[in-house]
């Protein structure tokens, strides 16, 4: 016991006492900012969490970009592309038929799908493809029957003078330009047709023409095989 008469305080527990008032006392140095702003970055290997997040997320690297200025690109609508495919087509007319030859050219097109219109045009030919006339029918008969052995089944047969005089005449074709009747004149020799012969002679003439309307490349290049085929004149655009 202390002179004065009051109990003296172990030794142990007064160095407790003074390590807890040296931590109160450090601890309130901290929160008033008199130990810097991180008192406690030097004292452990890691540093304090709000240091630890400034490091892994990047202000820079989350930036929001802002939208693009002016409406984003989009389609073209169907119509558009349904414009440019009709664009590419076009009218195109076949004619210098005969009319058998008319017929079948029709529904050569037809069996196709596609869109055809028959129609007639006056036309001024001056060359005609043909057989030697034959005196008798049993004669141009027989002419007949060679040109169907030779694939040739565009014809017409024509007779002139009285009937106990008449002649045959068979007609392979009428043409206004000399050159395509010889042209054609070639494709008939090149299958045997060895007798046929051009002539000049100029005369008005109704003939047939077929109208394709919306026709694309492979429409117009099977116009194309057809005239040969058919013995057609001209493929052109529609006038």
């Amino acid at each position: 016991m202390s002179a004065q008469g009051k109990p003296d305080l172990p030794r142990s527990l007064r160095i407790a006492l003074l390590l807890l008032l040296l931590v109160n006392v450090v601890l309130l140095a901290g929160v008033l900012g008199m130990l810097g702003p991180n008192p406690l970055s030097g004292w452990f290997e890691t540093p304090r969490e709000p240091q630890r997040l400034e490091q892994q997320v990047r202000g820079e690297r989350m930036r929001l970009l802002p939208p693009a200025s002016g409406p984003a690109p989009q389609a073209a609508p169907r119509s558009a592309l349904s414009a440019v495919t009709l664009a590419a087509a076009a009218c195109m007319e076949i004619g210098g038929f005969s009319a058998q030859a008319a017929r079948r050219a029709a529904d050569d097109l037809s069996a196709a799908a596609l869109r055809v219109e028959a129609f007639e045009r006056q036309e001024q030919v001056r060359w005609w493809i043909h057989l030697p006339p034959q005196p008798t029918r049993e004669n141009v008969e027989r002419k007949l029957a060679e040109l169907r052995r030779r694939n040739v089944t565009e014809y017409t047969l024509i007779t002139t003078g009285p009937a106990d005089a008449a002649t045959f005449t068979v007609s392979l074709g009428l043409f206004r330009e000399r050159e395509r009747a010889e042209r054609y004149l070639d494709t008939l020799r090149a299958q045997g047709v060895r007798t046929a012969m051009l002539t000049e002679a100029a005369r008005p003439l109704t003939r047939q023409w077929l109208r394709v309307r919306d026709a694309d490349d492979a429409a117009r290049a099977r116009l194309e095989a057809m005239r040969e085929r058919y013995g057609a004149e001209d493929v052109l655009a529609c006038s």
